[in-house]
């Protein structure tokens, strides 16, 4: 009888070992990047001039992925394509640094010719703003990418634990004491 108590306290522990996977923050696993769309996606926003760009956009944005644009599309309209930066669910985009890697021209077209930042608070908060808004601009094959971080919620992750290792204490209750 105490060996039968015994295996099945170990199968009730063992088998909640798995819920401690199954505890989420803000929707999403825990120490898993949050990105609105985790998928390959093209979005086509041509205007039908016959002049667009395809650049791909990464990060914390509502709809990383690639996209083709009209020419005249700049950085800013192109955040708006992508649904804007996330700022919810505890994630916040980096403005301050939108990094754009830009590809060499036609003939060097597989080689990246320059990495730079772009601070886009800037623009936004009215301060700083330069005359001339050329680092705005798109080229073919641009790579837009928006940094930005998670913010932990240390009380609800707290919270979880606790529930999940109260869950295994009550079953392991239970099953001892149908067991008597």
């Amino acid at each position: 009888m105490r060996a039968r108590t015994v295996i099945i306290a170990l199968l009730v522990i063992l088998g909640s070992v798995p819920v401690q996977a199954q505890i989420l923050d803000d929707g999403n696993m825990l120490n898993r990047p949050t990105f609105a769309n985790q998928g390959g996606s093209y979005y086509n926003f041509s205007s039908g001039s016959g002049c667009d760009l395809m650049v791909s956009v990464w990060g914390y944005v509502g709809n990383p992925g690639r996209y083709r644009v009209p020419c005249e599309t700049n950085l800013l309209d192109l955040l708006s394509y992508c649904g804007g930066p996330l700022t919810r669910g505890g994630t916040e985009a980096f403005l301050y640094e939108i990094k754009i890697v830009r590809k060499g021209g036609a003939d060097r077209e597989n080689e990246i010719a320059e990495v730079f930042e772009v601070d886009l608070e800037k623009y936004l908060e009215l301060r700083d703003v330069p005359t001339v808004t050329s680092e705005l601009l798109l080229f073919p094959g641009d790579l837009i990418i928006v940094d930005g971080q998670e913010q932990s919620n240390m009380v609800l992750r707290i919270a979880q634990i606790i529930v999940a290792i109260a869950s295994i204490v009550t079953s392991t209750v239970a099953v001892i004491n149908l067991t008597k």
